[in-house]
């Protein structure tokens, strides 16, 4: 197993340093968990990378300024996806798997050698890294649609406030500057995706879409609180 101080050196340059070491030699630095990763294929129309290389453009998509604890976050950030995927029209789908990949990580985490308060915090940003994949720009919403969420500063806050509520059981409320690092690894995360998903000859979603959605929930939470 690496120590915490050799696996944060190879995130600062992830896909050199992980891109072609085979699944014997991940799994001897990081363990099974993470070696099984290696070659899996998500077969979503969203992702063009198996699911480690994912993970490490995710990691590269992190910003140079940002904490180490958040490129931690986005190596680990779907590692719980292979023991969730379902077969559904054709693909695989992966319901529930940031809250199974923060499961996952937290004893590799703890082997690593991170302190139960910096466990805490990554293990945040891994279980919300999704939490907004349905929210749309207001020129998409329906009021019919149940399942989305309109992007506004005020529903924005109203997560955060219902999300800290509950992580306050385990006496660990998230900042406005760990809010900010969460939807930074959300940008980073739609970045290491498809340009564009078609269907039936139609683009039905894109990068370039995925991300505008994550610019303007970094707009309301730069908004002074109304």
């Amino acid at each position: 197993m690496m120590t915490k101080e050799e696996f944060e050196k190879s995130l600062t340059a992830p896909v050199q340093f992980w891109s072609d070491k085979p699944r014997e030699a991940v799994c001897m630095l990081l363990g099974e968990d993470v070696a099984n990763m290696v070659g899996f294929n998500q077969r979503n129309p969203h992702h063009c990378y198996d699911l480690f290389m994912h993970s490490l453009h995710t990691v590269a998509g992190i910003t140079e300024t940002a904490t180490a604890l958040l490129r931690v976050a986005a190596f680990f950030h779907d590692i719980g996806k292979l023991y969730v995927a379902e077969e559904k029209q054709g693909r695989l789908v992966f319901y529930g798997h940031a809250q199974k990949s923060a499961k996952i990580a937290e004893p590799i985490l703890n082997q690593l050698g991170y302190s139960a308060e910096e466990r805490e915090e990554v293990c945040f940003y891994i279980s919300h890294h999704d939490d907004f994949i349905s929210w749309v720009l207001p020129e998409e919403y329906d009021h019919d649609n149940k399942y989305q969420i309109l992007i506004t500063q005020e529903n924005l806050f109203k997560r955060m406030d219902k999300v800290s509520l509950k992580m306050e059981e385990n006496n660990f409320r998230p900042t406005e500057i760990q809010w900010k690092n969460l939807l930074i690894l959300c940008y980073a995360d739609v970045s290491a995706q498809a340009e564009s998903v078609w269907r039936n000859g139609m683009e039905i979603d894109s990068k370039r879409h995925n991300i505008l959605k994550v610019k303007c929930l970094l707009d309301c939470l730069h908004e002074d609180r109304t």
